[in-house]
Parts: structure tokens; sequence; C-alpha cells
């Protein structure tokens, strides 16, 4: 983690599942990295929304990661992870596989809440924060995962 951008396992069981299943496949691209044991780095695309004094705006990640099994009737795509702070809180949003390949519609996948003290050492600038899943990310793990299931950290840089 030397460079800014979103480190994150997504949900670590949902990986092992796919990596257990014979035809199970999960592969990331287009500014998207595996770093090992499920753990995906995405890079940072714009930070120039967000205010890091006053935790508000917006930090843009891109990347690609897909996950495919069950002879393609399992398949989950986390495209362009977007931290979007705003009044109540922050939110991860990713672009709105229903609507593939247009890139515009995105959908709110989980909320971000900050991890108080005792949260994995970091490196300086780097933040991690606990993700909840929410209604539409519920509807991309196609049912399995209830509203506020507990996903991987979100670990991410902006500067």
């Amino acid at each position: 983690m030397n460079r800014a951008g979103l480190s994150w396992g997504v949900k670590g069981s949902f990986t092992r599942y796919i990596d257990s299943m014979p035809d199970g496949r999960r592969g990331a691209g287009y500014g998207a990295t595996d770093t090992g044991h499920g753990v995906y780095f995405f890079e940072l695309d714009d930070a120039s929304g967000y205010d890091p004094a006053r935790r508000k705006g917006l930090i843009k990640y891109r990347g690609d990661l897909r996950y495919k099994g069950h002879e393609g009737m399992l398949f989950v795509m986390i495209v362009d992870p977007w931290i979007e702070f705003r009044e109540a809180g922050a939110v991860l949003t990713v672009i709105d596989a229903e609507h593939w390949p247009d890139r515009e519609h995105r959908i709110e996948l989980a909320t971000l809440v900050p991890v108080g003290p005792g949260a994995d050492r970091l490196p300086e600038g780097w933040e991690q924060w606990e993700a909840q899943l929410l209604p539409a990310g519920v509807e991309v793990f196609n049912g399995v995962y209830a509203i506020g299931e507990l996903l991987e950290p979100v670990r991410f840089s902006a500067a």
C-alpha cells in the first residue's frame, strides 16, 4: 500500500466459496489487481472533489472485479468503487451491473463506518472503515446476504 488507492477483500466467505467451486473463477483488471488471499487493490482515479479536513465529497477509484461460477449461473461484478461522503455518513457505490456497459448508473453497495482505535496498523494517510451491505448490495449478491451484513473492511487513501 505504497500508493493511493482502495484495498478491499469484498466478502471473505464469498471469495472462499467461489474458490471452492470446480468452475469458480475470479479476476481483476482495468485498474484493479489481486494482491493475494482475496484482497484487491483499486487505483485512485480522482480525489479532486474530496476535502479530507472536512471529510466531505467524493473519492473515485477504478477497477473491474468479477466472480463467476455454477456454469455461468453465478456472476457478480464490482466496477469502479467510489466513496461518497455525505451529511449522514459515507457510502460505497459501484457501477450498476444491470445497466452494463453504461457506466453512468451507480448503486449504493454499502454504508461505511470509520473503525476506531485498535484498527489494523495502516500506513500514514490510510483509513479503515467497516462496510455494511445496503439493499442494492443484497441484490448484487443475489440475496444471499442480508441488509447490514458486514463485508470486509475497506482500506483507502486519497493522497
